[in-house]
């Protein structure tokens, strides 16, 4: 797949990235794009509509980070935790380290409300998340965040999929970066 071109937009107060896919085979390759790009412990608030592309995004993004096993969307379960320890080098390239994605969709919560966050481990996941990098590389993705408004972490990928309304097979991706370790992630994107 040829990368589509990347228009890289500098903020103040954020980094704005906007890529076009067309198919879930692109959107695939986007995810893994972005997952092997990743160096530090990462939150990624996904949102879109119904069938835009989030967890096809997701998939991709796993066989980014080297994780083997097929990625199920987490609708009823709420955080599906996929776990891999010593990665030979040859499957991430960047050495053998411990991978974690995990998985979380908040569309069936009730109100999205900071309880019942934590009692799906949302509270723990955090501190996971916040926990030095040398435990190994976690990744959190979140579908429907947009949904939790000042429960997000402020440092974060924001990765918003839109249908095109003419192409079922379009999605435009926006992915806005907040804080520094997603702003150096974009960098890097835009530079491969």
């Amino acid at each position: 797949m040829n990368h589509p071109p990347i228009g890289l937009t500098e903020r103040p107060t954020h980094t704005q990235l906007r890529l076009t896919t067309h198919g879930p085979e692109e959107t695939v390759a986007l995810g893994r794009r972005i997952g092997q790009a990743i160096q530090s412990n990462l939150f990624i608030a996904l949102s879109g509509d119904l069938g835009a592309g989030k967890t096809t995004f997701t998939a991709g993004l796993a066989a980014g980070l080297g994780i083997p096993v097929p990625v199920t969307s987490p609708t009823f379960t709420l955080v599906n935790d996929y776990t891999f320890d010593k990665l030979s080098t040859s499957a991430t390239g960047r050495g053998a380290q411990a991978r974690r994605l995990a998985h979380m969709d908040v569309y069936r919560l009730e109100g999205s409300s900071a309880a019942e966050l934590d009692g799906i481990g949302f509270g723990d996941l955090l501190d996971d998340l916040e926990a030095a990098d040398d435990c190994g590389l976690l990744v959190l993705v979140m579908e429907w965040a947009d949904r939790l408004g000042p429960l997000l972490p402020e440092e974060r990928l924001d990765v918003t999929s839109v249908s095109d309304e003419e192409d079922p097979d379009v999605r435009v991706f926006t992915l806005t970066a907040r804080g520094e370790t997603a702003t150096a992630l974009l960098q890097r994107l835009a530079e491969a």
